[in-house]
């Protein structure tokens, strides 16, 4: 289609993406700033500062360690832990020896993290201390024995700076036949590895969900990753610079959980490659958010709205200077980014410019668009423009290789240097997502007169709960495993508060008719799987709507639940 986006394109950001560092993994980004400012800080965790030069030290000592080990380039090395120093080590570790990360969720259960694991064919796992039983027993049934075994305490000082989460009051941990995190670190050499990382091998298996409904592990490349950080780069750089941000080092908060694509792209890759400072956080208060802006006097801010809702509403607001905040950029995972919440953001932080961060998916590894700050839009589902080097399309639903008039609604699809070689062991939906180096997004969008992308919901039956995707057919087998249970339906019912949630619709076996509650089936599910993807609510049916081949049609199960909505 044509460019129309090009006609309201910002003047201060570049139209190309340009290399600041050359076109080489990103690895090599944190050498050369390592070289260059290697007692800057790279990351603060409640105090506790990390250099660049230790951070490039420490991730060429885990590298050695896991080249001693035995392991080799291509080997899959799963990372289950929160966002803290230790990710960002290993994650730069495991890319320079040449291997490939799996990013697992640290809310997942033991069900979950075992798919993950044999699907990915992982032959390590590092873990924190506190999920070592779910590590433990998913990597028994996988055949792994390499467990590697980090805590908190690891990496923090004696007294916090902020508020420390909950989870850090219990002690450190050490478990029989696992290998200490700190122990490599003491033990191995820290000479740099000279392995053949090409910008065409895989970089880490991305796991996401979609029609089949069971995650899928998107492989992304180095050279992908290297073009998302050199976009990202790039407009950050210009945007800077736009509201006055002059500092070679921009002082960032980094609360998106680092497993997460949005998370890892801006934490541990793009704020490492600018060789900002960025306070790493496990995960979100609004108390500690304040303290560390007011402590460290930060610039920028990556968010979620609902982060900067509570913020804003929180009753010690008063007490914390928010002043130094310049750029917040934010999604609108539940609550829609308003004007009003710009307006009201702007004017409580003294200045800080609030905008729409991006739209972007596992497949392409996410931010493929930005909001131009000298013209945003705060309209539902409004995304920006594509990012530099990205080639956007709105084809019909019924019709693939034809596209829409603009302003019409129909499938977002995106090509860009980027995007995934594929879904690991899956050629069917590999062959259905990827056309011609396009990716089929199953999303519904739409592009208006100035070349603004609007996301407007999932074609796919995807479920987002708090920000999370759910995808049905995960809770549906993962129900299924229950005693009583003889169908399932899942959808993502429609909630003013959360945006949507988790409903389940189940036909219970004939024995257990009349001898069990729904508040039994979810107590039984929060033992098994992760806290977001439990149900809120559950049905008893006597049947399930089905199509002529037999499959559940959750649409009619949807519809349901929106006309019971709009006669409440």
């Amino acid at each position: 289609m044509e460019r129309i986006w090009m006609k309201n394109w910002p003047s201060f950001v570049p139209a190309e993406v340009s290399y600041p560092r050359g076109r080489k993994p990103i690895f090599e980004y944190l050498r050369d700033n390592a070289r260059e400012f290697p007692d800057r800080t790279a990351i603060i965790f409640y105090g506790k500062e990390v250099t660049y030069g230790e951070l490039d030290r420490m991730s060429d000592i885990f590298a050695n360690f896991l080249l001693d080990s035995g392991f080799k380039k291509g080997d899959c090395i799963a990372l289950f832990m929160p966002s803290c120093p230790q990710y960002h080590i290993a994650h730069y570790g495991i890319n320079k020896m040449g291997g490939v990360i799996a990013p697992c969720s640290p809310l997942f259960k033991e069900w979950e993290i075992t798919y993950e694991l044999k699907d990915s064919g992982a032959k390590a796992i590092v873990t924190l201390d506190l999920l070592h039983s779910v590590a433990a027993g998913a990597c028994k049934e996988c055949g792994i024995k390499n467990i590697i075994v980090t805590s908190l305490h690891d990496f923090l000082p004696k007294e916090t700076a902020m508020n420390p989460v909950p989870i850090m009051s219990f002690p450190k941990m050490t478990y029989p036949e696992t290998i200490e995190f700190m122990d490599i670190l003491a033990g191995y050499a820290s000479t740099p590895v000279k392995a053949d990382v090409g910008l065409d091998d895989p970089v880490q298996l991305q796991y996401t969900g979609g029609t089949t409904g069971l995650p899928k592990g998107a492989i992304l490349t180095h050279g992908g990753k290297l073009f998302k950080v050199a976009a990202l780069m790039n407009i950050m750089n210009a945007d800077a610079a736009y509201i006055g941000c002059q500092e070679a080092n921009l002082s960032c908060l980094a609360i998106l959980p680092t497993f997460h694509i949005a998370g890892m792209l801006g934490s541990v890759d793009t704020m490492i490659a600018l060789g900002n400072t960025q306070v790493l956080l496990v995960m979100f208060d609004p108390v500690t958010a304040m303290q560390a802006i007011e402590r460290y006097k930060l610039q920028f801010f990556q968010a979620a709205v609902p982060m900067n809702i509570a913020i804003m509403d929180h009753p010690e607001r008063k007490k914390y200077d928010l002043t130094s905040l310049k750029l917040c950029l934010t999604t609108s995972f539940g609550v829609q980014l308003t004007a009003d919440i710009a307006r009201r953001w702007k004017e409580d932080t003294g200045g800080c410019v609030l905008a729409e961060a991006a739209y972007g998916l596992t497949e392409t590894h996410t931010f493929d668009s930005f909001m131009p700050l000298d013209k945003p839009k705060y309209k539902p589902g409004c995304q920006g423009i594509p990012i530099p080097g990205q080639s956007i399309k709105i084809v019909s639903w019924e019709d693939r290789f034809k596209e829409v008039p603009v302003g019409d609604m129909g499938e977002i699809v995106l090509n860009n240097p980027a995007v995934m070689k594929g879904y690991l062991n899956k050629p069917l939906e590999t062959k259905n997502t990827l056309i011609d180096g396009w990716v089929y997004t199953g999303d519904m969008g739409r592009f208006d007169n100035d070349g603004y992308l609007y996301f407007l919901g999932r074609k796919k039956e995807m479920i987002k709960v708090s920000g999370f995707s759910v995808f049905p057919e995960e809770v549906e087998t993962f129900l299924l495993r229950h005693e009583a249970v003889d169908k399932v339906a899942v959808i993502g019912a429609p909630d003013v508060k959360k945006g949507e949630v988790i409903k389940a619709f189940i036909v219970l076996k004939t024995e257990f008719k009349g001898k069990i509650k729904s508040e039994d089936i979810i107590a039984w599910a929060k033992e098994g799987i992760s806290s977001y993807k439990v149900p809120q609510t559950i049905d008893f049916r006597d049947e399930l709507p089905m199509s002529g081949v037999g499959k559940v049609l959750r649409r009619v199960l949807l519809e349901e639940e929106v006309n019971k909505n709009k006669k409440a």
